[in-house]
């Protein structure tokens, strides 16, 4: 029972993170996108076409390679050749949110891609949690 107790006062008190920065523009983040299906990268056309199916707000992405683990990235079909979105104040959830603060992602050392103006830092010093 006190492991449960800690577990949660930890969880509560563990470090909150906050978004800085700006948007540099440099269109990376519509270009080299790893989409997940049941919190694993897609990794084979076949999962790709099935997440399709189930949301076919998907349909906004292609295929545009593979990363150093074979996860696929893809490609936002409304990004233009000046990193412009072609449907800006149309655009989904994830863009406007991105890149949104996911403690598990910055725990195993996520962060956003390179050349992008925004990074996050812990909104509590760590001198603090030893007090």
């Amino acid at each position: 029972m006190y492991s449960i107790i800690k577990y949660f006062i930890n969880r509560l008190s563990s470090a909150k993170y906050i978004r800085k920065g700006h948007c540099n523009k440099c269109g990376n983040c519509c270009r080299n996108i790893l989409l997940y299906i049941e919190e694993e990268p897609i990794k084979k056309i076949e999962q790709f076409e099935q997440i399709k199916e189930w949301n076919k707000h998907y349909n906004n992405f292609y295929i545009s390679g593979k990363d150093e683990s074979g996860s696929l990235l893809f490609t936002c079909r409304e990004i233009d050749e000046n990193n412009k979105c072609k449907v800006y104040f149309f655009r989904g959830l994830g863009c406007r949110l991105y890149p949104a603060v996911n403690r598990k992602f910055l725990r195993n050392g996520g962060k956003p891609l390179d050349g992008c103006g925004y990074y996050f830092e812990p909104n509590k010093k760590f001198e603090l949690f030893l007090k």
